[in-house]
């Protein structure tokens, strides 16, 4: 269970816009979110859930479900981008990022509901994650991405990431961004709700 002063972070969440000026609440997900975001996977498309999770899918497996909404377990979190709609909420964006802090590497994925892609939400939630990556003291910003997701690529290199061939699957590509100092709309949150022992986070962020 999230510590109080987690659960009091979770009460005042960060906002994010689409270009057209839509505001987006993004909050943590925790385990009481489980059964919304099982809905929100599988309504992804095919295509979208195959370019997020690197393979095929139709939901996520229950251990991965349960790591998913685990609130800072080995120093991984994940977000949800919600808009009210009709008087309830629905998550139209998500993102999980882990920090290695032997290396100060910072790994992330992220996905967008198939009808609101276009809308800017990506870009945003990547330049709030190097943000969350700063306040946790990351040196350096990663990903991993199919070849064929030409959106998530072309994403990253807007965003100033550098672009390499992965090191052990030809299929995928690596892109990476060194943060360099401070940022201004570096979130608190993440530097607070850092676990006090070294942990690792080496596996893809799923």
């Amino acid at each position: 269970m999230p510590t109080p002063q987690a659960a009091d972070l979770i009460a005042s969440p960060d906002l994010i816009h689409t270009r057209r000026g839509d505001e987006l609440c993004l909050r943590f997900l925790t385990p009481v979110d489980a059964e919304a975001l099982q809905a929100y996977v599988r309504g992804l498309s095919m295509r979208s859930r195959h370019n997020r999770f690197l393979g095929a899918l139709s939901e996520l497996p229950k251990a991965v479900l349960e790591d998913f909404v685990a609130l800072g377990r080995n120093d991984r979190y994940s977000l949800v981008a919600t808009m009210e709609r009709d008087g309830t909420e629905t998550i139209v964006a998500e993102a999980r990022y882990a920090l290695d802090r032997d290396s100060g590497r910072v790994e992330f994925g992220l996905s967008v509901q198939d009808r609101w892609q276009g809308h800017g939400i990506g870009p945003a939630l990547m330049k709030h994650l190097e943000g969350r990556a700063r306040a946790l003291g990351g040196v350096t910003l990663a990903g991993d991405t199919l070849r064929s997701n030409e959106v998530m690529i072309a994403s990253a290199k807007k965003s100033g990431f550098d672009l390499r061939q992965h090191p052990d699957d030809w299929t995928l590509v690596r892109f990476e961004k060194a943060l360099d100092g401070a940022s201004a709309e570096s979130p608190s949150v993440g530097l607070q709700l850092v676990h006090p022992q070294p942990r690792f986070a080496q596996d893809a962020i799923k």
